[in-house]
């Protein structure tokens, strides 16, 4: 095998790290935060595996046991929701924030 000077292996190191720190940046940069009012039913909300998830705009949106609890369709049906999803990926994403459309602040 051939001996690489110390040069070479210093710039091959970089390389790996600028090739490392760029594709990090292009899978972050890729995620989309979406944030709007919704009218949620039934029909917007499954469960499988004991995971549920809410439908909305196409995608499948993780769900977390918290904010599905909070879901009261009996009383409401509109809902201010945040959603992340990654544009590299078709149909996956996570509710972060789900609250009652006009809930304040300090609501339960």
């Amino acid at each position: 095998m051939r001996n690489l000077s110390k040069t070479k292996l210093i710039v091959i190191f970089f390389l790996f790290i600028f090739v490392g720190v760029l594709a990090a940046g292009f899978y972050t940069l890729s995620d989309v935060l979406v944030e709007k009012t919704v009218k949620i039913d039934e029909q917007n909300i499954i469960e499988k595996n004991g995971e549920y998830y809410l439908l909305i705009d196409e995608r499948e949106l993780s769900l977390s046991k918290k904010f599905y609890d909070k879901i009261e369709l009996e009383k409401y049906n509109e809902y201010k929701i945040k959603y992340v999803y990654k544009r590299v990926k078709k149909n996956d994403g996570e509710v972060v924030l789900l609250k009652r459309y006009g809930e304040q602040p300090w609501g339960k």
